[in-house]
């Protein structure tokens, strides 16, 4: 009876963290993204060029409710010292959100060089940092972006940022990621927890 109780106490705790992390497959619906589009209209700047718009719509209808990765390059502006301080809180507020929805950040890498394979962009165009972040549905970008358009945190964000470059990807694949780590972990944790009660 007590191993059966360990067993389905695991289930029940992996099941729990498989719908935050994974979510459930929902879509954006027409209504989120005349939202979405109309919020980044009203905020002004990049977020209502044409290219962001465009890129922003095709992004949100052609939704699969699978998770995608969100790729970034960023040059940040001298004095560095202060730039960091103001992307810190912009992440700060930024992190919280995601994770709130299941997702995180993947890769984080500074740059060790200037280019070293380029084809028709700037020689003189260099980037600092490269970020990869990782969210959980198309829903959730949208949702953070009515969050985001216009606000505060971004503002520091842009503040601190020479150039950025970020473009959606998908399908991707990790070794070894969280759901791959937590069953190991529940499954570690539920034999070493059966071991001891014999």
């Amino acid at each position: 009876m007590t191993s059966l109780i360990i067993i389905v106490s695991t289930l029940v705790i992996y099941s729990l963290f498989w719908c935050w992390y994974v979510g459930f497959g929902r879509k954006v619906s027409p209504e989120l993204i005349e939202q979405v589009m109309l919020h980044c209209t009203k905020a002004g700047g990049v977020w209502s060029s044409a290219t962001h718009q465009r890129n922003v719509r095709k992004l949100l209808e052609n939704d699969d409710g699978k998770e995608f990765v969100m790729v970034n390059l960023l040059a940040i502006k001298s004095p560095k010292h202060e730039s960091l301080k103001l992307l810190k809180q912009y992440t700060d507020i930024f992190l919280r959100s995601l994770l709130k929805r299941g997702g995180h950040p993947i890769a984080q890498a500074r740059a060790l060089s200037g280019k070293i394979e380029f084809l028709n962009v700037p020689a003189e165009e260099e980037w600092h940092s490269a970020f990869l972040v990782r969210y959980r549905s198309r829903r959730d970008f949208a949702l953070m972006a009515l969050e985001t358009a216009g606000s505060e945190h971004h503002d520091f964000k842009m503040a601190g940022l020479d150039r950025t470059i970020a473009f959606p990807a998908a399908p991707w694949f990790a070794m070894g990621g969280p759901k791959l780590m937590v069953a190991l972990i529940l499954a570690l944790a539920t034999a070493l927890l059966h071991l001891l009660l014999m």
